[in-house]
């Protein structure tokens, strides 16, 4: 089995207008939970999203016939959209790509690049099925391909443990060269672009620290354990 991390972009500059909307009124999508397309065509979806709720439940009323149903839920500085609507044209291709093929998508998915009008997708497959994927997703959107490897899913992932919020706040400080040598930047410097303050982003990278560094302890201490279940084989050469 093979992997793609792959980052895409629409043309046009936005997947669905009803999202676009939202972005208008300073309301924008962090991650993309799930997605199920159900059988009359329309979508059932779960999105963080970050920005004001009441402004994002005017956007969603004011979007019409496109939005069958929602529902907000509020999980500390960000919000979960629980969204059932009409996809656009774009997004209906684009799924239907995927489903033209054995691949699995790795969830969540990302928003990325200016104003998160961009999207970070890995899906997991064989290879021929995953290059004829990104050929045709090709055809009608921007792809820039990030990672292409193998596939283990027995490897340990720790950073599918940290929150939505965690992940972005790292991502900020090592494109910001917090973790170079001699470090770049303050936690000031991180918050600017985060729109939080300082305290608050030290909180996030000491407990994402803690939580990564608990992760990799743990795992050597599981793989010392195996190797100390199965000793070396005594040694066979000539004994003195």
């Amino acid at each position: 089995m093979r992997y793609v991390t792959y980052v895409i972009t629409p043309l046009r500059g936005y997947f669905d207008r009803g999202a676009e909307r939202l972005r208008e009124l300073g309301v924008t999508f962090d991650a993309v939970r799930n997605v199920e397309q159900l059988n009359d065509g329309t979508i059932m979806t779960q999105k963080v999203l970050r920005g004001d709720r009441a402004v994002a439940e005017r956007a969603l009323e004011e979007t019409g016939p496109t939005v069958v149903d929602y529902q907000l839920t509020d999980a500390g500085d960000r919000s979960i959209l629980q969204l059932h609507y009409e996809p656009s044209d774009l997004t209906r291709e684009l799924r239907a790509i995927h489903d033209r093929h054995a691949v699995l998508l790795d969830y969540p998915l990302e928003y990325t690049g200016p104003a998160n009008r961009s999207l970070r997708v890995s899906e997991i497959g064989r290879e021929d099925a995953l290059r004829r994927l990104i050929e045709e997703t090709r055809a009608i959107v921007d792809v820039e391909i990030e990672r292409l490897g193998s596939y283990d899913p027995s490897a340990e992932r720790p950073f599918t443990e940290l929150t939505d919020r965690q992940r972005e706040v790292l991502r900020v400080a090592v494109e910001e060269g917090y973790y170079e040598e001699p470090r770049q930047v303050t936690y000031g410097d991180i918050a600017a672009r985060l729109d939080c303050s300082a305290g608050t982003v030290g909180q996030h990278l000491r407990r994402i620290e803690a939580r990564l560094m608990s992760s990799l302890i743990s795992g050597d201490a599981e793989r010392a354990a195996e190797t100390d279940g199965h000793p070396d084989p005594p040694a066979t050469g000539p004994s003195r």
